[in-house]
């Protein structure tokens, strides 16, 4: 079990999401990154992490921050719900609770890659602090 957002974390996310033969399909032409920045989370501070996703494979995905084409931002117990099961990504950035940075346009038309993404985390074995 990986601490959430560590550099253990994001490896055992990439190799998730990249052993998934549906996401390869489903994001097949989006070629971007994403940084996700989880915030507040006390002594460990803000967690960033970011992924670069290229015609549906996870090419690279790291801890820290890196300017990206996309960010979603919000508060560590939102993300927890998240990456327990307990809340919705895009639910969240509809009703605020995430802030989302980018073109809405193109990642509506690559949502079936970002709901499989949201699965992916959902299946990394993840312990909180």
């Amino acid at each position: 079990m990986a601490l959430f957002a560590s550099d253990e974390w994001v490896e055992a996310l990439k190799e998730e999401a990249n052993a998934d033969e549906e996401m390869a399909r489903a994001a097949k032409g989006f070629d971007a990154t994403i940084q996700f920045m989880i915030k507040d989370t006390d002594e460990r501070g803000d967690l960033p992490f970011w992924t670069y996703i290229k015609d549906g494979t996870f090419l690279e995905v790291r801890s820290g921050e890196k300017e990206c084409d996309y960010t979603i931002t919000g508060e560590y117990p939102v993300w927890k719900d998240i990456v327990g099961g307990k809340q919705d990504l895009l639910q969240a950035i509809m009703t605020k609770k995430l802030v989302f940075e980018g073109n809405m346009q193109t990642i509506m038309k690559y949502i079936k890659a970002v709901n499989l993404l949201m699965e992916a985390v959902q299946r990394v074995p993840t312990e909180f602090n």
